[in-house]
């Protein structure tokens, strides 16, 4: 299962909070195109007490 770290006070989260896809600069690979698709998830923190929650 995904999760992360608070960057705030460390403590783990698996609880997300929003997901949205980000398409980094196309970058030509071998002549090719190249699309990159990546879905990123925002999680929330679970201590109450943390100014990032």
């Amino acid at each position: 299962m995904a999760g992360s770290d608070c960057p705030g006070c460390g403590s783990w989260s698996r609880r997300i909070h929003s997901s949205y896809l980000r398409f980094p600069a196309d970058v030509p690979s071998g002549g090719r195109q190249v699309v990159l698709c990546l879905r990123v998830r925002r999680f929330l923190c679970p201590v109450i007490s943390c100014g990032r929650q």
